[in-house]
């Protein structure tokens, strides 16, 4: 089905799929704008999804597949929005396609340019462990399959030193001189769904993220457990690559704190659940792990029965917040926290320390599409039960996580709800 009316769509995780897929289906021309060179946000990287268990990457190539198959639903990946003017109708949105240095039309990806570049860099969500070259091809679901270059790493841009990619690709793809390109984009309405950001834990100083090698977050620790992550799935310490011989999970970091947010996450204990049982899924009674929570709040559908689950199977719950992280000779960690269950100061000696950090929304297009926050710093929504899609400015909608915390589950219905009330909007028109 096709019509007239057009839409953009800003983000590729989750609930920009499902808003673009909804909306292509209605027959609205859709442009799905991704910053990223790859297609599926936080979803793709995670190894599990609670509560059944399927992969992360398999449910966003599930959705991906389906929005590739309307042919009335473009992707533009590795795209910057630049402007926007216009108003509901008549929105023009200019976007900037990023320089990949690889000429897509040539490409075949045959990986003859990785297999010749001498610059390793690493992965930014793999915690220094995996690894990628200065020429690569992002994963999961790269759009389009083909390589591109990194130039804040590439020798060439830097000093002029190399061009070993260029020589060896057998389709002369690789083109050092290429430029960005920008096109205005003629639509409609506008959904946002640009997701969410990682709490930056290094704000919380007594837990020395970045300063201890094996204190991590909870994605990293997805990346762990993940067979296609650094580690083929392994559980292991950050700095030797050993069987852990305990685990410590911290939970609301940065959440639920006057100085921080004082929201919840709603996601940390149901994550940190799923992290304690797929460590003991792995390593059975050789491992010890510990639960650090201010309150367990096992929300939704099989949660509370998951959360019984875990406590059985010799998880240890600990209802506190710990003290500084303090680093011993050997790599190992310990910490002290008191237990307002039992009334114990309790003293932990563990390898490996998850901080199951907040979430926070990507709002770096506030200023360009003149969307006010609320005072938790999310976009406004016109009512929070009436109109949670719509946002103060007239056909501009919002879906998923950048409306507040929530799980993919949420996101999904909510990218839904948001391309429901833009189809709605311009039919009144």
């Amino acid at each position: 089905m096709t019509n007239n009316h057009s839409a953009l769509v800003i983000g590729g995780g989750v609930a920009g799929l499902q808003a673009t897929l909804d909306l292509a289906r209605v027959g609205f021309n859709v442009y799905l704008v991704e910053v990223k060179p790859r297609i599926g946000g936080h979803t793709s990287l995670l190894c599990k999804i609670f509560p059944t268990f399927e992969s992360g990457e398999e449910l966003t190539k599930q959705l991906f597949q389906n929005v590739i198959k309307q042919s009335n639903a473009q992707i533009l990946p590795y795209s910057e929005i630049k402007k926007v003017e216009g108003s509901v109708g008549d929105f023009k949105v200019s976007v900037l396609k990023k320089t990949r240095y690889v000429d897509e039309e040539k490409c075949t990806a045959c990986g003859e340019c990785e297999k010749a570049c001498p610059v390793t860099v690493p992965k930014d969500y793999e915690m220094g462990i995996g690894f990628r070259r200065a020429v690569y091809l992002p994963s999961p679901h790269p759009v389009p399959s083909k390589y591109l270059i990194d130039p804040l790493h590439c020798l060439y841009f830097k000093d002029g030193s190399c061009h070993a990619c260029r020589d060896v690709c057998p389709e002369n793809a690789v083109v050092f001189e290429q430029k960005a390109e920008e096109e205005t984009l003629d639509v409609e309405v506008i959904v946002v769904a640009t997701g969410f950001k990682p709490w930056d834990a290094t704000r919380k100083g007594q837990y020395k993220y970045g300063v201890y090698r094996n204190v991590i977050t909870g994605i990293e620790y997805e990346r762990l457990c993940n067979p296609n992550g650094p580690t083929q799935g392994k559980i292991v310490r950050i700095d030797n690559k050993e069987n852990p011989r305990s685990v410590a999970y911290i939970l609301c970091v940065g959440s639920r704190d006057e100085q921080n947010h004082g929201y919840c996450c709603r996601v940390g204990c149901p994550n940190s659940l799923k992290h304690a049982y797929l460590l003991k899924d792995q390593y059975g009674g050789e491992v010890e792990a510990y639960v650090c929570y201010t309150d367990m709040r096992a929300v939704g559908r099989k949660a509370e029965e998951f959360y019984r689950n875990v406590r059985e199977s010799g998880v240890n719950f600990i209802h506190g917040e710990p003290s500084e992280i303090r680093e011993l000779p050997d790599g190992s960690l310990t910490i002290d926290v008191y237990d307002q269950a039992t009334s114990k100061l309790l003293s932990i000696t563990t390898d490996l320390i998850v901080l199951e950090a907040e979430l926070e929304p990507k709002i770096a297009l506030q200023e360009k599409l003149k969307i006010p926050l609320d005072e938790d710093g999310f976009f406004k929504e016109i009512h929070p039960q009436l109109a949670a899609n719509e946002t103060p400015v007239k056909g501009i909608f919002l879906a998923g996580a950048v409306q507040e915390p929530m799980n993919i589950a949420e996101a999904i219905i909510r990218a839904s709800a948001a391309a429901t009330r833009a189809f709605v909007s311009i039919q009144r028109q």
